[in-house]
């Protein structure tokens, strides 16, 4: 059996997966781009880009695209720069700490419910409101419990990648640059950051999948719909127009949802195909 053959059936193999890919996300995607571009599901009269200017000009929705862009930032470089810390501290400690790992990792499988009530007991969360009025720091006291139940939950999935990824450094690079004179801080910045940059890249593109799909820890903490200024997000904007049922908003604001992850994404790759070392 020559190469072309084989190339030829394991294309065939691909059919199945690429077929549900299509089912399940292409098509559902164009009939997205269909609704964000008509007035209404009745009428449905075509208005192109009518309904994305209108979001764009809605204060609600310029408030919520801020608040998710502070947050999904300031807490995506926060946990995985923790996560690269406590990594690194971990692999110094050795095989003796190992269950703290498992503990770090152990929030990813407690129920969200039992969670969120813990929190609310920490917090205070039926005076939440009250204080959060008070003093130049209110914003700021408003969405800390959430932030850090963020990083509370997915640091140690973080930790035990970027372990993995540390581990499988050949020792024979690392031995060549304390030789060289690399070491401490610098050996880290110049040798592994660079040799572990997929790992990286990876935890940071589920760290941001984290951070947007942060909705249901937020919407059981503050049990409401419309939360404080400061925790308003897009996954609070989308879900109060589905169940309007204003569906040319709700799908106008997920296609720029998805503009925004798909250039964040562009971006992280990028910045990988720059910094990976291949080894």
């Amino acid at each position: 059996m020559n190469n072309r053959t084989l190339r030829f059936r394991f294309s065939l193999l691909a059919i199945p997966a690429l077929a549900g890919f299509a089912l399940m996300y292409l098509y559902p995607f164009a009939r997205t781009l269909w609704y964000s571009m008509i007035d209404g599901t009745y009428t449905r009269q075509f208005v192109l880009f009518d309904n994305y200017r209108d979001i764009l000009e809605n204060a609600y929705f310029r408030l919520a695209l801020r608040n998710t862009a502070t947050f999904s930032l300031i807490g995506v470089c926060c946990i995985v720069a923790l996560s690269l810390a406590l990594s690194f501290g971990l692999m110094r400690l050795g095989k003796r700490f190992g269950f703290v790992k498992n503990l770090l990792v152990s929030p990813m499988i407690l129920p969200t419910a039992s969670v969120i009530f813990i929190w609310q007991l920490v917090f205070g969360a039926d005076s939440y409101r009250e204080i959060a009025l008070r003093g130049e720091w209110a914003d700021l006291w408003t969405i800390l419990p959430i932030f850090l139940l963020y990083v509370w939950k997915n640091t140690g999935l973080n930790i035990i990648i970027i372990s993995a990824a540390i581990a499988g450094v050949p020792t024979e690079i690392h031995d060549a640059a304390l030789l060289d004179g690399c070491k401490g801080f610098r050996l880290h910045r110049s040798v592994t950051i660079p040799l572990i940059a997929p790992a990286l890249t990876f935890v940071t593109v589920l760290s941001f999948v984290s951070a947007f799909n942060n909705y249901r820890e937020s919407f059981l903490f503050f049990r409401t719909n419309y939360p404080p200024e400061a925790a308003y997000t897009l996954p609070y904007y989308m879900s109060n127009h589905f169940q309007k049922l204003n569906y040319p908003t709700l799908t106008a604001a997920s296609v720029l949802f998805t503009v925004v992850i798909s250039v964040s994404l562009w971006g992280l790759y990028r910045w990988e195909s720059k910094n990976a070392v291949i080894y």
